[in-house]
């Protein structure tokens, strides 16, 4: 999975900001998005319910990050919902599949099993919880709305080409020279 932003999520927590922010990630680091959930045993029809939070999620990112003015496309997205237990089946996932980066958020795995991970060497962004998350959301341009989570963000492993990367994106670039004006 070289080249892809590992997004995992759960249908049961409230992921969409996350979610809007991964995918605005993969678009700028021109990126495949790969989605991972484990499935509901006690649904009736699980895939339904991962496709229609996934829905809400889409809608979510094609509102707060304006793609429909900007003529943007969503991202391209890798699926993986797999049946069994969350943690369990995500690091068997990740370890076959290793990502090129990875999004968690903060309060998705324990304390023990983030510092697991962060330990293994992958880059890792953590972002904080949905609280937190919620304040950026009032800002009007979407790329400080980006940045303005990014600010809030804690980076692992993450080497200095992945800010490279993100500079050469002039409109982001521009919206971090604002911020560190202020």
């Amino acid at each position: 999975m070289n080249k892809t932003v590992l997004y995992p999520f759960r249908i049961d927590t409230d992921f969409q900001i996350a979610y809007a922010w991964s995918a605005e990630l993969s678009r700028r680091l021109k990126t495949k998005l790969s989605l991972f959930t484990t499935l509901a045993s006690t649904s009736a029809e699980p895939v339904a319910d991962v496709y229609k939070a996934l829905a809400e999620a889409q809608g979510f990112y094609v509102k707060h990050f304006q793609l429909l003015p900007f003529g943007l496309r969503p991202v391209k997205t890798g699926r993986h919902f797999l049946e069994g237990e969350f943690a369990s089946r995500f690091l068997a996932f990740s370890l076959e599949n290793p990502p090129h980066l990875m999004v968690l958020q903060s309060d998705l795995f324990s304390n023990d099993l983030m510092k697991d991970i962060i330990h293994s060497g992958c880059k890792v962004i953590v972002l904080p919880p949905n609280e937190k998350l919620k304040t950026p959301l009032l800002q009007k341009d979407r790329m400080h709305l980006f940045v303005a989570i990014l600010q809030q963000a804690a980076l692992y492993n993450i080497p200095s080409s992945f800010f490279s990367t993100i500079s050469q994106d002039t409109g982001l670039f521009n919206a971090i020279a604002a911020f560190f004006k202020k």
